[in-house]
């Protein structure tokens, strides 16, 4: 009899490599709340009080926008590249990020609250607060990336790895997670140790979570 094939575990994030089409010239084009835009490259534009909501995006490419706050509430973005944005604040809120890449980019605060992450891959980023809270997150790679506070209470998360990144604070607090591979990533301080089931970590990563475990717990660690 032929053996199974053994699962891997965790399993890997599932992401394709992002090859878009020949883009049209999007600089300067009026954005407006509401409206799709397809195959289009946007360099270097100022969107400093753009409104941006429920706008959809797809196959279109983004480099260097300049904007003190981006407003992407309920925005969609398919098939996109995001490239060397430094902007304090995102906005995204209900946004949906789908086989998209965003990558040398510098971001304050990524607030992507209750929003859904499907095939994303950030790459070589830095960012000081992430909330995907409440959040769908599946199949997200962060790679090279420095994140100060990784927020993912009440996601369901599946499929995430952080290859080569730093995460300086982490909140798990009444999440579903499956496959999600910390391994490697420093692990400070956890709020929602006990909602770590679905994670994968290194003995190292497990001798230093022991305290916050065993408090956790309500274990007493007598020598």
């Amino acid at each position: 009899m032929e053996r199974m094939a053994r699962r891997t575990t965790p399993a890997p994030p599932r992401i394709r490599a992002l090859e878009l089409p020949d883009l049209g010239a999007g600089s300067g084009t009026p954005l407006r709340p509401f409206a799709t835009y397809e195959a289009l490259a946007f360099t270097g534009d100022d969107l400093t009080g753009t409104e941006l909501t429920d706008v959809g995006f797809s196959a279109c490419s983004f480099a260097e926008l300049n904007a003190h706050e981006l407003e992407l509430t309920g925005t969609r973005l398919t098939d996109c590249r995001l490239s060397r944005l430094d902007v304090p604040t995102v906005t995204a809120a209900y946004a949906a990020l789908r086989h998209s890449l965003l990558e040398r980019s510098r971001l304050g605060v990524l607030q992507c609250v209750e929003g859904t992450w499907d095939a994303v891959h950030v790459r070589g980023c830095k960012v000081g607060y992430l909330s995907l809270r409440g959040a769908d997150a599946r199949d997200v790679s962060f790679e090279d990336c420095v994140i100060g506070e990784l927020d993912l209470a009440g996601a369901r998360v599946e499929r995430m790895a952080f290859p080569g990144s730093e995460v300086g604070a982490l909140d798990v607090s009444g999440a579903a997670l499956a496959d999600v591979d910390l391994r490697g990533v420093a692990l400070p301080e956890i709020t929602g140790p006990g909602d770590l089931r679905g994670t994968t970590v290194d003995a190292l990563q497990l001798q230093l979570l022991a305290p916050q475990l065993a408090a956790h717990l309500g274990i007493d660690v007598e020598a």
